[in-house]
């Protein structure tokens, strides 16, 4: 599939970087004061090329909206829906390009909705696994399985975090684990659709605000909860927390598991042989390859601001690193409650890369083609 031409599309405004001269597409045309891409394990683009779809705000109000824009030059459509408030990062899409979400983060309801903001009621957590006890999240990011059947997702209700799944044509509801301390961030390999990551995390006790922290950040488990056992056990020991701690996980779309160290910069790990490469060494934050794990895209860092933080490009196989963005400002509104970090992520089948600016002073939807990057 040819990514559509955005050179023609009325809705997006070409920037063209000063330092690197690397040209990428923002989208001006608004609904909301804030409109930002998905998080970064999840395609904020429909497999088809036909739609974008963002997450907007009117701040100060903490609460985020979906909205949708049509690619196609010949026929822009952009569309708000307010009915359809979006928790955290649950936003993720299907292979019908329907968006699947949840609304707040105490609810049991899990919703899909299509281009036209049609709603759908998809499941209801159960009242035998709920039992009156208080939800206090619902989600962190929803990840559909490789073959399109499982949506898996992690959260936490009462005392206790979960990660469970739901099979999208018998919704049946699959709880795989609870857990006594703080699990999150799962998500479904995209080669594998039984194998899935999650991460141990920090937590704050609610009545004492005592801090818990991880010991081993990364985990590999599968649907039935058969397997479930740390990544690399020494690599991803992390008590000291002396600021280069593994976060930001996500899988390669061959499948391979890659994670971030804060002043190391990027790995990547075989699931099977364990065999891990440090691929980007480097300062970074967040990171994201391409299939075939030659293209890497990162920020580095929102964690930083005022500093300006930048976005990257790495080809892997000459070691040539590209700036996307040289210096992207800290925006009026703070990263929390909206998480406004330029989370740059290959999308298209690796023909665009889409990211969160703040160039034009406000929170802006980009795409950079990555065309534009090799020149």
């Amino acid at each position: 599939m040819k990514a559509p031409d955005l050179t023609q599309h009325p809705f997006f405004t070409p920037w063209q970087d000063p330092e690197s001269g690397i040209e990428s597409f923002i989208l001006t045309e608004r609904v909301a004061p804030l409109q930002k891409a998905f998080y970064f394990v999840n395609a904020s683009v429909s497999v088809d090329g036909a739609w974008l779809w963002l997450e907007t705000a009117f701040p100060p109000n903490p609460v985020k909206h979906l909205a949708v824009v049509s690619l196609d030059a010949s026929n822009p459509v952009i569309r708000h829906f307010p009915q359809a408030a979006c928790h955290a990062e649950t936003p993720v899409l299907d292979a019908e390009g329907r968006v699947i979400f949840t609304m707040v983060e105490d609810t049991r309801d899990i919703w899909r909705m299509d281009v036209e903001g049609n709603l759908e009621l998809l499941f209801s957590l159960p009242n035998d696994f709920v039992q009156q006890r208080k939800i206090t999240r619902t989600g962190t990011h929803f990840t559909i399985s490789a073959d399109g059947r499982s949506l898996l997702w992690d959260g936490k209700v009462g005392n206790r975090w979960y990660v469970a799944s739901l099979d999208l044509e018998t919704l049946e509801f699959n709880l795989i684990k609870n857990f006594a301390r703080h699990y999150n961030h799962a998500q479904m390999s995209p080669a594998d659709p039984d194998l899935f990551s999650i991460a141990q995390d920090h937590w704050r006790d609610p009545i004492s605000g005592q801090r818990g922290d991880y010991d081993l950040r990364v985990w590999m488990m599968t649907l039935d909860g058969e397997r479930f056992e740390p990544a690399e056990p020494t690599a991803f020991h992390a008590p000291s927390r002396k600021g280069d701690e593994v976060s930001h996980e996500w899988w390669g779309g061959d499948g391979r598991l890659c994670w971030i160290r804060y002043q190391s910069g990027a790995f990547e790990m075989d699931p099977e042989t364990k065999t891990i490469e440090h691929v980007w060494k480097r300062s970074l934050c967040h990171a994201h390859c391409n299939v075939d794990g030659r293209y890497w895209v990162a920020d580095e860092s929102p964690y930083r601001w005022p500093t300006p933080c930048q976005v990257l490009f790495l080809d892997r196989e000459t070691g040539r690193e590209s700036l996307i963005v040289t210096g992207m400002p800290e925006p009026e509104w703070k990263r929390h409650p909206w998480h406004v970090d330029p989370h740059p992520r290959f999308v298209l089948k690796d023909q665009w890369i889409v990211y969160t600016t703040t160039v034009r002073g406000m929170v802006d939807a980009a795409i950079c083609p990555v065309a534009n990057v090799m020149g």
